[in-house]
């Protein structure tokens, strides 16, 4: 998770597209894009050719969450899986467990160059990495197996002196070991902050203590994060963090909450006696807000389930706006809000179904012929069931 006070690499970085094979629900695989092309209009691309949101809609069970645990598990695998035992089984999941490898890949641009990352595994092992680098030309720049290095152009050199583990990603071992040559690439997935892991959602409603103490250590985000709170209509007109010590002694830090109502202002109020939607606010806006001040990507299952639905519009939103969103941060999102689609149209969002147990999806503007048109609303013919993702009662 890169942190509000880090800083994205020079020349920014851009989630291009991403995908699986033979992972969780997805047994033929998924493709993801974000690149937007020659036919999106203005009103969507906002000029862009790379959209910045991305919506995930399914039913219930369709493999939603499987398609963000992608990012989820990349971000992982690529940063943290070197503090695995040597021993540890890596935490993914094939289709139904079978014994066939699972497939991954991630297409981003990092500063001047694009780059491809391919990993073939299995919850043992890995069997195959790569890491292509397009900047004129596409080329291979690292490879290995599950034995060490096959393939190492020169740039990368110093990558010949570690020892390759075969649970953990290359691109991890080399940041441990201070290898600087794959850094940026580290630094992509480094800036992936989810609320997804291989478990599904992180339920964070009740996580105020660990939400006051990034608070505590982040101060400008807390402030973003009161001014948030504040003009979210939560009749909230300030917060303050307090500390105390826990029956062992240890510190932890809690807020309170000041209401008001024109310019009358209440005494404060503990978190207990918040509504869900403040304290879910209060625990999760962190996450939104420093993907946006850091320039990363925020990969959110269903982030808005606890609050008004005319929220949602206001989180995605800011991703949307290039005053707000000055780092060019991105958001992929599901949900079960309907009315977003107008919003989002159907070059920013995706559909994901499943037939007898398997998962499979598309962007919305794949979808062959007229039936969906940029001036016509798109939640009439997702609620009719006539382009999918919605439950068959």
């Amino acid at each position: 998770m890169l942190w509000a006070d880090e800083k994205p690499m020079q020349g920014g970085i851009m989630l291009l597209g991403f995908g699986a094979r033979n992972f969780f629900s997805f047994k033929e695989g998924i493709k993801v894009s974000l690149e937007l092309g020659g036919g999106c209009p203005d009103n969507f691309s906002h000029g862009r050719a790379v959209a910045n949101i991305l919506c995930v809609k399914g039913a219930n069970g369709s493999g939603k969450t499987n398609v963000l645990k992608i990012l989820s598990f990349l971000n992982h695998f690529c940063c943290n899986s070197f503090s695995s035992k040597p021993e540890d089984v890596i935490l993914v999941s094939s289709f139904f467990h079978n014994e066939e490898p699972i497939e991954l890949f991630c297409e981003f641009v990092s500063g001047s160059a694009k780059y491809l990352y391919e990993v073939s595994l299995t919850a043992r092992k890995v069997l195959q990495e790569k890491l292509f680098r397009k900047i004129e030309r596409t080329t291979l720049v690292v490879e290995r197996d599950d034995t060490g290095l096959t393939t190492c152009i020169k740039k990368y050199g110093d990558l010949k002196k570690i020892k390759i583990r075969k649970n953990a990603s290359i691109i991890s071992i080399a940041h441990q070991y201070e290898i600087s040559s794959l850094e940026p690439i580290y630094g992509f997935f480094h800036s992936i902050v989810s609320n997804v892991s291989w478990a599904g959602r992180i339920d964070y409603s009740k996580e105020f203590k660990l939400a006051s103490q990034f608070y505590v250590e982040h101060p400008a985000i807390f402030k973003q994060a009161k001014e948030f709170i504040r003009k979210s209509d939560l009749g909230i007109k300030d917060v303050k963090i307090k500390s105390a010590t826990d029956d062992e002694g240890k510190q932890f830090f809690y807020p309170i909450f000041r209401h008001g109502v024109k310019d009358v202002e209440h005494p404060w109020l503990p978190y207990h006696a918040q509504s869900l939607g403040t304290k879910t606010m209060y625990n999760t806006i962190y996450h939104y807000l420093l993907a946006l001040d850091a320039g990363g990507i925020l990969v959110t299952d269903e982030f808005d389930i606890d609050f008004h639905p005319n929220l949602l519009p206001k989180f995605v939103g800011y991703f949307d706006d290039d005053v707000s969103n000055r780092k060019n941060a991105q958001m992929i999102f599901s949900t079960h809000n309907n009315e977003i689609l107008n919003y989002m149209g159907k070059y920013r969002t995706m559909v994901v179904n499943k037939e007898d147990g398997e998962s499979y999806g598309y962007r919305l503007d794949q979808i062959p012929g007229d039936i969906i048109r940029n001036d016509r609303p798109l939640v009439p013919l997702y609620i009719s069931g006539r382009i999918g993702g919605v439950p068959r009662l």
